[in-house]
Order: C-alpha cells, then sequence, then structure tokens
C-alpha cells in the first residue's frame, strides 16, 4: 500500500509533487501532537497522517496561528466549521477562541475532513475534492466538478482557476505520503480512508468528546 500511494503521488502530481515528502522539519517538533491526531484521527474515521499533513499544510503545527480572515489553530478552521462540529457533537458551550487549545482543533478538524470525505466519497479520488473543499470551499469546487470534472479529478485539477488551491492538495498529499509511518502501528487495526480509491482513474478551554457506543 504504501508503493502504491508513492505512485500515485508521483503519477498525478509530478516529481516536484513526489519530493514534497522531503520538506524541511528542523527546528519543528513535528511530532508533539501526534497523540492528538491518532485520536482525532481514529475517532472520526480518517488516516491521522492526513489530519497531520493538513495541520502542517496550514499552520506548520502552530497551535496559536490565526489566519486573514479568521481562522484559528492547528488546521486553521473558521467559525462556521467549528460550530458545525460543535452543534453535532452536542457541545452548546463551544466558542471560536476554544480552538486554539489543539486537542480541540484536532477534534473538529478530523471531524470536518471525514465530512468532505464522506461528500466526495463516490468520486476517483476522494482525498482531492475533499482537500479542494477544505481550502477553497463547496461553492467553487462545484464549479470546477463541471462536466467530467465531477467525475474525473485529473479534469477536475486542471479546471481550477485557483493555482494555490491545486498547489495545496499536491502539498498535502506530499505531506500525507511522507507522514504514514509516522502512525503506522497505531492504524494497522482501525479502519482507514480507502486506499483503493485514490489508486483508481479568548477561551483556551479543552474540549473532548469521544463516540457513544
Amino acid at each position: 500500500m504504501r508503493l502504491s500511494t508513492t505512485m500515485l503521488t508521483a503519477f498525478v502530481f509530478g516529481v516536484s509533487g513526489y519530493f514534497l515528502i522531503h520538506f524541511r522539519r528542523d527546528a519543528v517538533d513535528t511530532h508533539r501532537y501526534d497523540g492528538l491526531f491518532r485520536d482525532a484521527g481514529i475517532l472520526y474515521g480518517v488516516h491521522p497522517a492526513i489530519v497531520k499533513a493538513v495541520a502542517w499544510q496550514e499552520s506548520r503545527l502552530d497551535a496559536n496561528a490565526r489566519g486573514g480572515v479568521g481562522e484559528l489553530g492547528l488546521m486553521q478552521l473558521t467559525d462556521m466549521a467549528s460550530f458545525e462540529w460543535a452543534d453535532a457533537e452536542g457541545i452548546p458551550t463551544f466558542q471560536p477562541e476554544h480552538l486554539i487549545h489543539p486537542r480541540t482543533n484536532a477534534l473538529a478538524g478530523a471531524f470536518y475532513l471525514s465530512k468532505m470525505l464522506q461528500r466526495y466519497a463516490e468520486k476517483d479520488r476522494p482525498l482531492v475534492y475533499a482537500l479542494a473543499d477544505y481550502n477553497a470551499g463547496r461553492k467553487v469546487v462545484l464549479e470546477w466538478m463541471a462536466d467530467e470534472g465531477a467525475t474525473n479529478s485529473v479534469v477536475f485539477l486542471r479546471q481550477m482557476d485557483y493555482p494555490g488551491t491545486r498547489q495545496y492538495i499536491r502539498s498535502v498529499i506530499g505531506y500525507f505520503e511522507g507522514f504514514q509511518d509516522d502512525f503506522e502501528l497505531v492504524w494497522a487495526n482501525e479502519v482507514p480512508v480507502n486506499f483503493n480509491t485514490l489508486q483508481s482513474s479568548g477561551s483556551t478551554q479543552e474540549i473532548s468528546t469521544s463516540r457513544p457506543e
């Protein structure tokens, strides 16, 4: 499986996309939130390496990061996305500033990624569509899905008129490939993202949640 995803990255995104897995990580402890990414990923059925890859791309694992339009924390979540998570989990006291806490941010981010992956589960490469939605939003993704782009991720990528989103997808998939070994053992007995589909054409309050049995 490791070989097939590596080949996919190289084939779809080219040599430069493949070598994104060899990014510089010196001066940053890239493992300090691995436990949070593991727990959040397992809870919401998303490979922890995907959660970590998005967090690395979004904030370089800076829990205090603030975006230009109000995004917060490790995974640079918007108010709308975070309230969606809080509503789904029944957390009436949630406030966006809680996203500064790494665990809360990882949980909300993994929830949102899971939602995106489920939304595009029938596509040839759900992760490509999910990352586009995470980065650019549903409205423009629907435009890029016109005609063949609705079922063909290569056409979908070509029809993007946001070069930054195309690069975002390439980067995150490259990081995902690089981070898989960090979670290989803990993910072995969980239900992962279906990688076969990738191969086809103010307060710092901590909030935690768990799935009811």
